[in-house]
């Protein structure tokens, strides 16, 4: 008798009659004919694989059949994470965050994919990330297909996968942790912004070199090193206290309130966040250098460190 698996859904039907067929196309060297039927059944659609041996095949029954269910679990794991997984994501935000307007609610779902993929984590590769998820979810796939011929792919998912929809609530969490920090930084640059807008500007022009190991020198628009002493005290020592060099800077920037702000970035080996923090606070009075002889000093001074490192 033909083994056959019977697959109920009500959504992606195309995506998983397109996934089944790519994975028995790519098995029909090994003698093996899966025909795709389907018929209606109140609210579900079932496609009814029948898989047929052929004579020539070099496989047994038992491996065929092994070899059947793979198929048919793989094509399964990889619609569940490329469709059903954006849409279950969204189910979660708009039924436990109602409360967040639209965009907010969009946004989280941006970040919980993104969260879903690895992104901003360093030393990894997203495609890592989802390669682990759609293993977890096939192996669930084989051991009920291995036990049972029918499978309803939404009940499935829903109480089979409890794992995986535990870790798609997880992600949105901390989505939604990720938002609330995007808007205190948003109010934190507007608060930022407004101060340097309320006062006065003590300097016309102010260059910022950022040096290697993230340190930082001040010239005024002649460039000179600025002479206020309190200023160059309170960036001597960028380690001491609990305050870092970056808050520093950024404090006496806002300080100084210059009318214009250049930034040289002669090496890519900056901190980015302070960089476009700056950028937002100080918006039409920053321009970044593309390169100039300032930039030049902070490739000169790594290189005189480097040389005189002993060997």
């Amino acid at each position: 008798m033909a083994e056959a698996i019977r697959i109920g859904a009500r959504d992606y039907l195309p995506a998983i009659r397109e996934g089944l067929q790519r994975e028995f196309h790519l098995f029909r060297r090994e003698g093996l004919q899966i025909d795709i039927k389907e018929d209606v059944r109140g609210d579900q659609v079932f496609l009814s694989c029948l898989l047929k041996q052929e004579r020539k095949s070099p496989l047994d029954k038992k491996e065929a059949g092994d070899l059947f269910r793979q198929l048919v679990a793989n094509a399964l794991a990889t619609v569940i994470i490329s469709h059903w997984e954006m849409a279950l994501v969204r189910e979660i935000v708009y039924q436990h965050y109602n409360y967040f307007n639209r965009h907010e609610r969009e946004r989280i779902i941006e970040l919980a994919l993104q969260g879903l993929m690895g992104e901003g984590k360093k030393g990894t590769e997203p495609q890592l990330y989802r390669v682990h998820r759609q293993n977890r979810v096939f192996f669930r796939l084989l051991d009920y297909l291995n036990e049972n011929g029918e499978i309803i792919l939404e009940g499935f998912i829903r109480f089979r996968l409890k794992d995986y929809m535990d870790e798609l609530r997880d992600a949105v969490d901390r989505a939604v942790d990720d938002l609330m920090l995007e808007e205190e930084y948003r109010e934190f640059i507007r608060l930022l912004r407004y101060f340097v807008e309320a006062q006065e500007p003590r300097q016309g022009e102010i260059h910022v070199l950022i040096l290697p190991g993230n340190k930082y020198q001040l010239l005024d628009g002649q460039g000179d090193a600025l002479s206020d002493e309190e200023l160059e005290e309170m960036l001597a020592d960028l380690a001491g206290g609990n305050i870092s060099g970056e808050d520093l800077l950024i404090s006496a920037l806002i300080s100084l309130a210059p009318t214009r702000l250049h930034l040289h970035l002669g090496s890519p080996l900056y901190n980015q966040e302070v960089v476009e923090t700056i950028k937002k606070v100080f918006v039409d009075r920053i321009q970044v250098c593309p390169g100039c002889c300032l930039c030049g000093e902070r490739e000169r001074e790594k290189e005189e460190r480097s040389r005189s490192k002993p060997r």
